[in-house]
């Protein structure tokens, strides 16, 4: 496996546990911190301006309005991803579209399994 297909790997697995996640924490009775955790994470996947404005409104709680604007700014990224997958790009453009290095899939995959956790107890 090379590494623009460790990217799109990464990118599939974020795309289905940033959906994943926002439901299972919207339905959480209360606020769990590993939620918040992970979106604390999670937005900065995103444009600059988009993870400032999220992690701005994140800061206030995690909440139905932080959860809906999430789920916009997760669209509007992998469609700007999903756009890409047809052409042939280098992997340094890969690199910057997708924020995705070992350390980000190391962190991403820690978070998810602290809620996943969190949330089974």
């Amino acid at each position: 496996m090379n590494e623009i297909q460790i990217i799109q790997n990464q990118l599939a697995t974020e795309r289905a546990h940033f959906g994943e996640i926002a439901a299972l924490c919207a339905a959480a009775p209360i606020s769990v911190g590993a939620c918040t955790d992970y979106f604390s994470f999670a937005v900065t996947r995103f444009e600059p301006a988009v993870a400032e404005r999220l992690a701005s409104q994140l800061a206030k709680g995690l909440d139905a309005a932080f959860l809906r604007a999430f789920d916009d700014a997760c669209r509007a990224h992998f469609e700007k991803v999903d756009s890409l997958l047809g052409r042939s790009l280098p992997v340094t453009e890969w690199r910057a579209v997708s924020r995705i290095d070992a350390d980000s899939i190391f962190a991403e995959r820690t978070r998810y399994t602290r809620v996943k956790t969190a949330l089974s107890t």
